[in-house]
């Protein structure tokens, strides 16, 4: 057996792992014009009835390495992505997601993909939770993406889904909430108002009493300290609300933790 399989060609190693993980096997013409190459992924994708999910599945794929292989030649045409955030199957949600991310390289593209107002399809794949850790791993990455962009532009209805992950997510055993956590976080770095007026700051800092890992809550102290250390960003942190937790001896929080 082991002989066989030393002898079998890789490449066919390859292509069976993506047909047993269900996702089928779209041919893609990388010689053809790009022009071409949309359109076929754009009907494709856009038909309501008579292509499998696992089908579109495979063309957003294609649309991934199409993009890649053509420079910029989509930065005007990702508007049917928005189709496969609203399509029913998780998997295909996942992909709509992760072409975003390929495609969003810059401002310019970044601030048309939130004019049509995606960043609301975006919160609700954070949102869900029907074992869709898939789905909501390539939202998360998405979100780092577009902090990485210009993370002045972050909307705040994605911070909102964020940040009611991080505050109610132990109480309901969500394993995302680390991760969402650690995005307020670095959200709140480069753009600590959006993060402040969600009420992001106090969520970190109440994660600070949940954790038992001294590590994870040095990060979340450190972004804290980093908000005060500059005049420009000390206003955000509230003395008598997000930091009263830890400096009144007299809240019940505090009580609790002696």
């Amino acid at each position: 057996m082991a002989a066989s399989f030393r002898g079998r060609p890789i490449r066919s190693l390859r292509m069976r792992g993506r047909n047993d993980s269900g996702e089928e096997n779209v041919p893609l013409d990388l010689t053809r014009e790009p022009s071409e190459n949309f359109r076929e992924i754009l009907q494709n994708v856009a038909k309501p009835h008579g292509v499998s999910n696992m089908r579109k599945l495979g063309h957003l794929n294609n649309f991934i390495k199409v993009m890649l292989s053509s420079c910029d030649a989509f930065a005007s045409r990702f508007y049917f992505l928005r189709l496969a955030l609203l399509n029913e199957a998780k998997e295909v949600r996942a992909a709509g997601l992760r072409a975003l991310r390929y495609l969003i390289r810059d401002t310019s593209v970044l601030q048309k993909v939130l004019r049509l107002q995606v960043d609301y399809l975006i919160a609700r794949c954070i949102d869900i939770q029907q074992s869709n850790e898939g789905e909501r791993t390539q939202a998360l990455r998405l979100v780092r993406k577009i902090i990485t962009v210009n993370a002045m532009l972050f909307p705040t209805s994605i911070a909102n889904s964020l940040i009611a992950v991080g505050t109610d997510g132990l109480q309901e055993r969500d394993r995302m909430v680390r991760a969402a956590i650690a995005i307020v976080c670095e959200l709140a770095l480069k753009n600590p108002e959006v993060v402040a007026k969600r009420g992001g700051l106090s969520t970190i800092l109440k994660s600070v009493i949940d954790c038992q890992l001294s590590r994870i809550n040095e990060a979340l102290i450190t972004t804290i300290l980093h908000l005060l250390n500059h005049p420009r960003t000390r206003q955000y942190v509230r003395i008598d609300v997000e930091l009263e937790v830890h400096t009144d001896t007299g809240s019940e929080e505090a009580t609790v933790n002696k």
